[in-house]
């Protein structure tokens, strides 16, 4: 991989590619694409902004090879505890994408039995009557990919984000929100210096929304070497927006933009951030 652009803020992920073929023979190889897993449970519980309701392409995801569009296929797989209940879910004529399932209609149709073997195998909750699903979904879009011997192939990627979280309210010092993506005293302090610019009325009213973003980044180390030329952009809507994030080396390069930028760039974690923004992002 020659290089990886990636550019993420709440509305769009857009990421650009620069394969090369360094051998004398051209290659052909299935190519995926894997989204961050979404539970069930997070879904039901916490306010995340789904961008759509489609089961398997939610995020309206695009590709391009050399600016020609691809269309991928999707593969969609339900886990629970580490373990694969996809055909399992398949016999009760369920989706594994937990996005088909949310809104209950499909749970309504399981037959009594189905139900009660469902939730005896924690699959699934059901609360006053109502039931949601309770695994994980890995979804991932693939496609066939070739590479001509001795040159450099450009695949492009375009999608909206699930981006969800919670909020912070006026009796709260964010602590907890801003600690897991490694946010500090400074962090607090630019809390707290937001809360004095728009205080809340009460204690309990919310002044800051959390927009959590994942983003895989470990899979570049399926490909031959390291990224040769890395470049993360985060572009926020608002200056006044907080960024959060464990990644190292982001700098502000605008009241609304962050970059990094990384040459012979091995990820060994995934990317997470968080954006406290004044009003949730819909």
């Amino acid at each position: 991989m020659e290089s990886e652009d990636l550019e993420i803020s709440v509305r769009r992920v857009t990421v650009a590619y620069h394969f090369r073929n360094q051998t004398d023979r051209d290659i052909e190889a299935i190519v995926g694409f894997p989204l961050p897993p979404i539970h069930g449970g997070d879904l039901y519980y916490e306010p995340v902004r789904l961008p759509s309701k489609d089961s398997e392409n939610f995020v309206g995801f695009q590709v391009t090879e050399n600016g020609i569009a691809i269309k991928p296929e999707v593969e969609s797989r339900a886990f629970l505890n580490g373990r694969d209940f996809t055909t399992r879910l398949q016999s009760a004529r369920l989706p594994a994408s937990v996005v088909g399932v949310i809104d209950g209609r499909l749970l309504a149709r399981v037959t009594s039995n189905q139900r009660t073997a469902l939730k005896k195998e924690e699959l699934i909750e059901c609360e006053n009557g109502e039931c949601f699903p309770l695994w994980e979904s890995r979804i991932q879009y693939f496609w066939k990919e070739r590479f001509p011997a001795g040159k450099t192939v450009v695949v492009q990627h375009s999608y909206e984000p699930v981006v969800g979280g919670s909020y912070i309210v006026g009796s709260m010092d964010a602590r907890s929100n801003i600690e897991p993506f490694c946010g500090g005293p400074p962090g607090l302090a630019a809390v707290q210096q937001f809360k004095k610019r728009h205080p809340p009325k009460t204690d309990d009213d919310q002044f800051l929304w959390e927009n959590h973003i994942s983003y895989i980044l470990t899979t570049a180390k399926n490909w031959n070497g390291p990224i040769g030329k890395f470049r993360l952009s985060v572009v926020l809507e608002s200056s006044e927006d907080l960024l959060f994030t464990c990644l190292p080396g982001l700098q502000r390069l605008s009241p609304v933009r962050y970059q990094m930028e990384r040459t012979n760039f091995r990820p060994e974690k995934e990317l997470d951030l968080l954006i406290l923004t004044a009003e949730r992002k819909r």
